[in-house]
């Protein structure tokens, strides 16, 4: 069932003139799509509660570095079946069905989620008060006609908490008025990297999301090249369960008569002491992801190497003269020619 989930969701994603990825097996995502500055990071489960927390910690790192939205693609819970147009949650990472996905690219967002003790949505908070105001309407007759206590009313108003289904639609009905709201399936962790403009605030982002390298010790290479990526000025991810080792990202910085500005390029890296057949997949399927995402892609090699199809490689002491991130790119630039 997972695999033809996976399927399905490829094709849904191709007819809405996405980029789609092939599928990765034993990795945090299972597809990779894009259209123009839209990327989805899809991991498809038929229980989304198997996701574990090792898992969802490096789902979003990777979708924090490549500014993309993981999700997840589900059918049940431990233990009921998920519902259409409801969106769930596990470990920060919005979860809902096939079904509800195909309403969401075709402009049908959800706005009822699951919460504990039921489903809930969010509302509008200020407009609620500002509306209630405006015809006169006391917290107490509100109250009242919602079945829910003054305390809750207020609540609302102030963004503390949403209401249930049926008491939203009580309230939308006595006011006369929308006040639910769609859900935005990005999670809150990662909305302010949105915001790139802010180095401070990227910053943030970054120790928030606790990206540190964490490289398994018994793979002293691996170490040993990630901290050279990251003594040339690259914020680091290395990673476990994806099909790139690490992922480098550096911002550069360039002014304009108003305002400065921040770029981000990225860099995805496979790390092998020895060029190997299953190297060189690694490197086709890297040159796919790189493609799609539009950034550069590199594998290191203890020792020289030729170029592996479009992917560039570079020895441990090519790499040991590069004074900087900048030299880094310029050396990939200069090898595509």
């Amino acid at each position: 069932m997972r695999e033809l989930i996976i399927s399905e969701c490829m094709n849904l994603l191709s007819n809405y003139k996405f980029t789609v990825s092939q599928s990765f097996s034993r990795s945090c995502f299972d597809i990779l799509a894009r259209k123009k500055d839209l990327k989805f990071l899809i991991k498809v489960l038929k229980n989304i509660d198997s996701l574990s927390i090792e898992q969802s910690r490096e789902l979003m790192k990777i979708s924090s570095i490549l500014n993309a939205i993981p999700l997840l693609i589900g059918v049940r819970t431990r233990n009921f079946p998920m519902e259409n147009d409801v969106v769930y949650e596990r470990h920060g990472i919005k979860a809902i069905t096939y079904e509800t996905f195909k309403l969401y690219l075709e402009g049908s967002p959800p706005v009822v989620y699951a919460g504990r003790g039921g489903f809930f949505v969010n509302i509008d908070g200020r407009a609620l008060r500002d509306i209630r105001e405006k015809l006169n309407i006391s917290v107490g007759e509100l109250a009242e006609y919602s079945n829910v206590s003054r305390k809750t009313i207020y609540k609302y108003e102030q963004n503390m908490a949403n209401p249930s289904i049926d008491v939203a639609l009580k309230i939308e009905q006595y006011l006369d008025v929308p006040l639910v709201k769609e859900i935005d399936l990005v999670p809150e962790e990662l909305k302010e990297r949105n915001n790139i403009n802010s180095m401070q605030n990227e910053q943030s982002i970054n120790s928030d999301m606790d990206v540190n390298v964490d490289v398994d010790v018994g793979n002293e290479f691996k170490l040993q090249v990630i901290n050279m990526l990251n003594e040339l000025g690259f914020n680091m991810i290395e990673t476990k369960r994806a099909p790139f080792d690490a992922v480098a990202e550096k911002y550069e910085e360039y002014a304009t008569y108003e305002e400065e500005h921040y770029t981000n390029t990225l860099l995805l890296t496979n790390i092998e002491e020895i060029e190997t057949e299953e190297t060189r997949k690694k490197a086709l399927i890297l040159n796919q992801i790189s493609s799609i995402l539009n950034s550069y892609s590199l594998v290191v090699l203890e020792k020289n190497a030729k170029n592996i199809g479009h992917i560039k490689t570079i020895s441990l002491k090519e790499l040991e003269k590069m004074d900087d991130a900048f030299d880094l790119l310029e050396y990939l630039i200069n090898k595509a020619k």
